[in-house]
């Protein structure tokens, strides 16, 4: 199943942006949290656009500005309510897989010890909301910067791992360094309920299909073969969605993807 991300139509509010995909032939949208509030839409004209079109949705939380384990204790603790806004918000419009990103390192890589406990603290918090409000709650791997902390598949697993609380995992191939095996780091991440698709290059992450230094060639068969969702990632803030007409041309002449 294809889903575009709502982001690649950022001009557009999200209630308008699903009839926008659904024209172009996409089974779902991954709704980030921030676009709803940036347009100030309503959710139910949202959960209705989806019902109409028979669009199947999942949410992406607020992430933008966030670190859920901030050596600011105010930071921290605004980061979680942020985060579980979201979740409210994933509940009301009928989203049921809610992608996070797990929180970074203040100073200092050296801190990381700190910080590790604060992390799973939150997520332990997030994670038992979402439990309660009847969501899954999927846990993002970043790409490897100096101040991330989850960016390698056993990173991501002993978090987890160490949480009381079921979560799943979201695999994004443009986090993946590109001197890394893709094939390899996503039969090593556990419990994939979604994967994020956009390209990449030595510079700039979440390109368009096509024009960075993935091998996409040699993912979109083991992709396609996982029959998870597969949100097409970007962001592009033109009326005349140029960015997303460019991921569609490559989708529409690649041999690998069936779409």
């Amino acid at each position: 199943m294809l889903f575009v991300s709502s982001t690649l139509m950022w001009t557009y509010p999200v209630e308008a942006a699903i009839l926008i995909a659904r024209q172009y032939g996409f089974a779902g949208m991954e709704v980030w949290a921030e676009h709803v509030w940036f347009h100030q839409s309503n959710a139910m004209e949202i959960r209705d656009a989806a019902k109409r079109t028979n669009t199947k949705l999942t949410l992406h939380a607020a992430s933008w500005d966030l670190n859920l384990c901030s050596l600011n204790q105010g930071i921290r603790k605004q980061s979680v309510k942020e985060v579980i806004r979201s979740l409210d918000l994933a509940k009301e419009i009928g989203a049921n897989s809610v992608t996070i990103h797990p929180g970074r390192v203040t100073l200092s890589p050296k801190s990381r010890g700190w910080h590790e406990p604060i992390l799973i603290e939150s997520l332990n918090v997030l994670a038992r909301e979402a439990q309660e409000r009847g969501l899954v709650l999927s846990i993002e791997h970043i790409e490897p910067l100096p101040k991330e902390m989850v960016v390698t598949p056993d990173e991501l697993n002993r978090l987890r791992a160490a949480l009381d609380y079921p979560t799943t995992a979201t695999f994004d191939i443009a986090h993946v360094p590109l001197t890394s095996s893709l094939a390899q780091f996503y039969q090593e991440l556990e419990g994939v309920d979604k994967i994020h698709v956009s390209d990449a290059t030595a510079t700039k992450l979440h390109v368009p299909l096509g024009t960075g230094n993935i091998d996409l060639d040699a993912i979109w068969p083991l992709l396609w073969e996982t029959q998870k969702p597969m949100v097409l990632e970007g962001w592009d803030d033109s009326r005349e969605l140029s960015l997303l007409k460019q991921n569609l041309l490559y989708l529409e002449t690649s041999d690998c993807v069936s779409f």
